[in-house]
């Protein structure tokens, strides 16, 4: 055999659908073709994200969705449309020969690009999804000015995604969570470990604890937020922990190898995702909540109910109440209730919510949510953009101001803001989505509705199989799944274009789905 001869897939023409994809595969080798009327194209079959089979995932208009976190990419050349890849498909020359598709394994370079900036250098506060995004869009759309990252954690940018979930099942290195392993010098970035006190939009700088102050020609603000911990008594106690940060999930991973009672104040997804896991290692869990139905005001309650009981039936124990007192001799023994009951524990997690970091900001007052409120486009004040968790923004899909802390938007905010700084203009119009892995069952929520009217269900909540979509002033502006993909892709796609079905195509049973 010709050693250098490249690598070829070659797969059937037929086994390709036209307007389709399929994955064509070589010894350890593959590819994914897609077909249309333009003629067949081959990239890389795993998502850049985190590896999930493309060939799995949904076609929507002329985007490839990837099955597990909705990343999405052109059919066209596979270019990045939507997080959380941070990075464009590599694509593979392809020739037809008689009946066959065949891909030659020596990936097409990329197009370079050259952005003509308006700018300089671009200061960014915060070292988060916004930030990250915001970074690699610059040097992907061709940006080769200087750029600045502030922010206190001395690690590299990290998926805080996955802090709550796979991280607790097991000991894990917490380098197993970052990005890039060297994020700062592969795209080119002044890495600054400091404290920010104090952010001046009107003057684009920021002054770190230290007496520096550093301005920029543009500057986007995406300071994140904080664990909320509510002034229990004994709050300060051993044992009690939040999980925000990287730091937080490597102490609460090594506290776990020694504890064996955890119980987790508050039934939000942190709380009831690490509930999970530090099941998963043996750990007896116990989540007090207020309410007797986790999530039942943001998702139903029949879909609360049934991922309370999944959670119960996996060895999680759930008691409604409310915290009197976090007892213990130095170190945390009991979570006691205001009904009296004692929950033996010697490891506490708190996880009450988080607070939008926003009190550095100069000259701006929050809104009653902690929100900074901007326009549609994200600016500020003058080439001053704010990204992420402190964003109250018009969202698109329900027509209302939100602050939506969701890993994904926060990429979708710090992407916009990117273009935005090189010139383009426009509001932005993403549509917000999450999942949560509630265990081994992932659960996806696109759009936004905390307060609909009702819902409509498809499916059966009670078996996790369904999707539930919700509407209010006769609109359906949000939906939420688990096991059912391609609905949910096609809603998600639809609401991101302005175009979600209505409650009549849903409730009459039309194939809406199919016509995306």
């Amino acid at each position: 055999m010709d050693q250098d001869k490249p690598r070829e897939i070659r797969l059937a023409l037929d086994a390709i659908p036209l307007g389709g994809k399929a994955e064509g595969k070589a010894g350890d080798d593959a590819v994914l073709f897609v077909r249309d009327a333009d003629g067949v194209r081959a990239f890389q079959a795993k998502c850049p994200h985190l590896g999930a089979p493309l060939a799995k995932g949904e076609i929507c208009g002329g985007r490839l969705y990837c099955p597990w976190h909705k990343a999405a990419f052109a059919l066209a050349d596979g270019s990045l449309e939507e997080p959380p890849a941070l990075e464009a498909l590599t694509r593979y020359p392809v020739r037809i020969e008689g009946g066959e598709a065949v891909a030659t394994l020596t990936p097409e370079p990329a197009p370079a690009k050259h952005a003509a900036a308006p700018v300089d250098h671009v200061l960014i506060v915060g070292t988060g999804a916004a930030s990250v995004a915001c970074v690699t869009t610059l040097r992907r759309e061709g940006f080769s000015g200087r750029i600045t990252m502030v922010g206190r954690e001395a690690h590299p940018p990290y998926d805080r995604t996955k802090l709550s979930k796979q991280f607790l099942a097991k000991p894990t290195p917490p380098e197993k969570t970052l990005l890039e392993p060297d994020f700062a010098a592969a795209h080119q970035v002044e890495r600054i470990e400091a404290e920010a006190t104090r952010i001046d939009p009107a003057g684009r700088s920021v002054t770190l604890a230290d007496g520096r102050t550093l301005t920029g020609d543009a500057l986007l603000i995406a300071t994140g937020s904080r664990a909320v911990v509510p002034d229990f008594e004994g709050k300060d106690r051993d044992g009690v922990m939040t999980l925000r940060s990287l730091d937080d999930a490597v102490r609460l991973s090594e506290a776990a190898e020694e504890a064996k009672r955890v119980v987790v104040i508050g039934a939000g997804f942190i709380g009831l995702e690490a509930a999970a896991f530090l099941t998963k290692r043996g750990l007896s869990v116990t989540v007090l909540s207020r309410e007797e139905i986790p999530f039942a005001k943001r998702f139903g309650e029949a879909v609360g109910a049934a991922l309370k009981r999944y959670h119960a039936g996996n060895g999680v124990t759930f008691v409604t109440g409310s915290v009197a007192r976090i007892a213990g001799d130095g170190r945390v023994t009991a979570v006691e209730t205001e009904d009296g009951a004692s929950l033996p524990a010697d490891l506490v997690l708190i996880g009450a919510g988080a607070a939008p970091e926003t009190g550095l900001v100069a000259g701006v007052e929050p809104d009653d949510k902690g929100g900074i409120r901007v326009g549609a486009d994200l600016r500020l004040a003058e080439r001053v953009w704010i990204a992420g968790d402190i964003a109250a923004f018009p969202e698109h899909g329900s027509g209302v101001t939100a602050r939506i802390e969701h890993w994904r938007l926060a990429q979708q905010h710090g992407t916009h803001a990117a273009r935005a700084i090189l010139g383009a203009q426009g509001g932005f119009s993403g549509a917000p989505f999450f999942w949560s892995n509630q265990g081994d069952k992932r659960l996806d929520y696109g759009g936004y509705a905390p307060d609909f009217e009702r819902i409509i269900m498809q499916g059966d909540p009670a078996a996790l199989d369904f999707i539930a979509y919700y509407v209010r002033e006769g609109r359906v502006i949000a939906a939420c799944s688990v096991g059912r993909n391609k609905p949910f892709t096609a809603f998600l796609h639809l609401l991101g274009e302005g175009r979600a079905p209505s409650p009549e195509a849903i409730e009459g049973g039309a194939d809406w789905a199919a016509r995306v």
